[in-house]
């Protein structure tokens, strides 16, 4: 897989390949996080794409004719005092509803749905709720619907389509998606899996242009932000990839028997993953009467709120529960940001010895930013052991004028080092000027 950026907020041009684990090292504030956020919404924005448009297309069906049917039904209960307000509203909704599933199966079947056949699916509907069709003010709705649901069926999918991807990018980029520097220039994504692709192209901060020959059939995971453990029971408005992440840590299964084929071919891949996980977090996760969630582990009295946990334990509790729910499945994207920069250096090491079993094991394709080399070591060394290494990319990000530059260090991580450890040096430079003066 390979993401090809070009005039993309900071980024002027980037090539990352995304394959097994890739490592953006590299300053704060030079492009490592766009590239996760990019990926993150070209996945979660493109997968299920036919399913988001018929959504979006049964949601506006619903809307006006509740509408249309509200302003009707109104006038008439008005004259019969005796009807309860509820009674008016159970009514709409069904009539509603019925209406809306009938004309997306319609669309499922094909897109070409003649007026005189929107009228006559109205007017089954309504006949099947109790509605008089002799009516004449009956009729006038019926054709104010059939004029709203001829509308929505003619919008183009591609444009409803290039709507869908333009919030969505705008949400994550909080509205920022062109250059900062040439606003005038498009900018332009392309992701390419083998001999197909995906090219997104935006025009002030709106998606304009959208060609795929892909079917994205798997999500993308973004963590970045520990604290949003603290957040599982609340609900609170959080980002886009803050959203995904909580919904998949306490997601519960319909039935209890789905995915036991899964969690038995899971559980003989995650030994080793537990056993590094387990140095940390050797407890279980668990709801308590309050809807709040408690890490019990052996040697204390009483279950662990997970709001009192440390922040860099918070990390780990992370993996732990995607894991243990089952959220992270084969071929996932996983997107971690920065994942270091809570965690002292030993914690940092058995958290790259967790990527490197995780992407092992599910197959993943992992994106790692960091600017630590602690953590950047544990990776080259962890993914050398588990073998691993060939699979594991390096790239330097950095500042040239106003635009950022990716390049591809992987035969050269000394480079990544070096710009790491330039504080260090001048550490040891001040350390020298001091005892010397």
């Amino acid at each position: 897989m390979k993401l090809c950026i070009d005039n993309f907020a900071k980024i002027s041009h980037a090539e990352v390949a995304i394959d097994g684990i890739t490592v953006i090292a590299g300053e704060n504030n030079t492009g490592k996080s766009t590239i996760g956020k990019i990926l993150f919404s070209l996945f979660n924005s493109f997968s299920g794409i036919e399913e988001k448009i018929l959504r979006q297309q049964q949601h506006e069906i619903e809307r006006r004719c509740r509408l249309a049917l509200m302003n009707h039904m109104q006038v008439k209960r008005a004259e019969n005092r005796a009807s309860l307000r509820s009674g008016l509203y159970r009514d709409v909704s069904v009539t509603v509803r019925a209406l809306s599933k009938r004309f997306i199966e319609l669309l499922q079947e094909h897109n070409d749905i003649e007026y005189t056949e929107i009228v006559r699916n109205i007017e089954e509907i309504l006949e099947a709720s109790g509605i008089d069709l002799k009516n004449t003010d009956v009729e006038e709705v019926t054709e104010r619907m059939a004029d709203f649901i001829s509308d929505v069926i003619a919008l183009p999918e591609q444009t409803i389509m290039l709507e869908i991807l333009s919030r969505y990018f705008r949400r994550v980029f909080n509205g920022q998606i062109n250059s900062l520097v040439s606003q005038e220039t498009d900018a332009k994504l392309r992701l390419a899996i083998k001999d197909r692709e995906i090219s997104l192209t935006f025009s002030k901060h709106e998606c304009v242009e959208c060609a795929s020959d892909i079917t994205l059939l798997r999500k993308a995971i973004y963590i970045d932000n520990p604290f949003v453990v603290d957040k599982l029971s609340d609900f609170d408005d959080l980002s886009e990839m803050d959203e995904l992440l909580k919904s998949l840590m306490t997601q519960e299964q319909e039935n209890i028997m789905d995915g036991v084929i899964e969690a038995v071919l899971a559980k003989g891949k995650l030994a080793e993953v537990y056993q590094a996980l387990q140095t940390v977090v050797n407890g279980k996760i668990v709801m308590g009467s309050n809807d709040e969630f408690y890490l019990e582990e052996e040697g204390y009295s009483e279950p662990i709120s997970l709001l009192n946990l440390s922040t860099g334990l918070k990390s780990f509790v992370i993996l732990k529960m995607l894991i243990e729910k089952g959220a992270i499945k084969e071929k996932d994207v996983l997107i971690l940001d920065e994942p270091e920069i809570h965690l002292h250096p030993q914690w940092q090491m058995t958290y790259a010895e967790l990527i490197v079993l995780l992407q092992k094991y599910f197959d993943l394709s992992v994106i790692v930013t960091t600017h630590s080399p602690y953590f950047l070591d544990a990776i080259n060394l962890f993914s050398a052991k588990y073998g691993t290494d060939k699979e594991v990319n390096y790239y330097l990000s950095s500042m040239e004028g106003e635009q950022v530059v990716m390049d591809l260090v992987t035969e050269n991580i000394d480079s990544i080092y070096k710009k790491m450890a330039s504080p260090i040096q001048m550490l040891e430079t001040l350390r020298y000027e001091l005892n010397n003066r």
